[in-house]
């Protein structure tokens, strides 16, 4: 094959790539970082994302309700209920808001027993504005195990 069509191709190949790149970011696709290092999970199609920080030793889980850019809060009225799938069955954990304004914030937590436990699965039950969604509970699996 001669060289100049081989370096025609990769060239091409390389523009794609660019342009594939560019519509996923342009689209709200690109990669998204949890701000306070938790789990970062999607609401809806994009629509807003939960950071889910859990601290496994002390049962604890803090969730934070963010904006399409996964960086700006977004205050809601009603609490967020964990509904966890757990050995013993099913159970459902409401969420207290941390410092609220106007009655709504962007921060919940609660500690409970049953969040000792690696690998959280189940569903966050949460409402934005009017709109109610489920959504699924996501665990890093990337983090160190000490």
């Amino acid at each position: 094959m001669p060289k100049t069509l081989v370096l025609k191709l990769a060239a091409c190949c390389l523009v794609l790539a660019y342009a594939a790149g560019a519509m996923a970011e342009e689209h709200g696709h690109a990669e998204h970082k949890a701000p306070h290092g938790g789990v970062l999970l999607e609401v809806g199609e994009e629509e807003a994302h939960l950071e889910m920080v859990h601290d496994e030793a002390a049962g604890k889980v803090t969730l934070y309700v963010l904006g399409k850019d996964a960086k700006t809060p977004v205050a809601i009225a009603t609490a967020p209920k964990l509904n966890l799938k757990l050995e013993a069955g099913p159970k459902q954990i409401e969420t207290k808001a941390v410092d609220p304004k106007d009655g709504a914030a962007s921060q919940f937590e609660v500690t409970d027993d049953a969040l000792k436990t690696h690998g959280l699965t189940g569903r966050i039950a949460l409402k934005i504005g009017e709109k109610k969604y489920n959504v699924e509970l996501k665990h890093d699996h990337d983090h160190d195990h000490k």
